[in-house]
């Protein structure tokens, strides 16, 4: 109700429109939050942290391939962001689209290696048919896990061992 009233004085007011659209995402009502994240967007358009909260709203209300593109703008302007990457490669793997979640994915570790980086790569990596390379990451995962739930380190072991048994062999080496 308050920014409605200072919406009413100054409709391009950029804190009140950002204030109203991050109450109706947080009450669950991504449509009229997108409204005022576009209203905001028009006023301050180079806006990182507008751009940012835009494209969460997009991926969490189901919009990934318009998140995406919000996300790519977003890298090209900020090209060493590794949060840019993390979510665009997260996007991607909702979409079913695991080759560029990967390179996004890869592209966030090499920027800053963290535990949740490894995870989402170990797990875009398997969904892609690489399940080596699922289990070099989860190995990744597995030697730092500060801040990570026990629930999730638990499913990574777990999931580690079942790769690792279904992991073909090494090939034999021809003797020379």
């Amino acid at each position: 109700e308050t920014m409605d009233k200072v919406l009413a004085m100054d409709p391009r007011s950029v804190d009140a429109l950002t204030v109203s659209a991050s109450a109706l995402d947080l009450a669950g009502r991504k449509d009229e939050a997108r409204a005022f994240y576009e209203r905001a967007l028009a006023v301050e358009p180079e806006s990182r942290f507008l751009r940012m909260n835009y494209a969460a709203n997009l991926a969490s209300g189901g919009k990934l391939r318009e998140a995406v593109e919000v996300y790519k703008g977003l890298i090209e302007d900020f090209p060493e962001e590794q949060g840019f990457y993390q979510y665009a490669g997260i996007a991607y793997s909702y979409l079913g689209e695991f080759g560029p979640a990967i390179q996004y994915l890869e592209r966030a570790v090499a920027i800053q290696p963290t535990p949740v980086g490894y995870f989402n790569l170990a797990v875009a990596c398997e969904k892609n048919g690489r399940p080596g390379d699922a289990v070099k990451y989860l190995k990744l995962y597995l030697d730092d896990t500060r801040g990570e739930s026990e629930v999730n380190v638990r499913r990574a072991r777990a999931e580690l061992g079942r790769l690792e048994k279904q992991a073909p062999p090494p090939r034999p080496q021809l003797a020379k």
